[in-house]
């Protein structure tokens, strides 16, 4: 199992990941329809996993600070 400290690391690279495709993504040119899509999916994909992360983060915060 993780630890709160390795989730939050993993966020932390998500986000960075996420933020460098939408600077690629602002300055991009237009592709072939299949280059688009593949460029939008992946997108959507950091997108998922920067929110699963930060629920997962958010997750392991509460069961630190529930009594147990």
């Amino acid at each position: 199992m993780a630890t709160i400290d390795q989730k939050k690391a993993d966020l932390e690279g998500a986000i960075r990941e996420l933020s460098n495709w939408e600077d690629y993504d602002a300055r991009r040119e237009d592709g072939s329809g299949a280059q688009d899509r593949r460029h939008e999916e992946r997108g959507e994909s950091l997108r998922n996993r920067v929110d699963q992360l930060a629920r997962e983060v958010q997750d392991l915060e509460k069961k630190q600070v529930e009594p147990s």
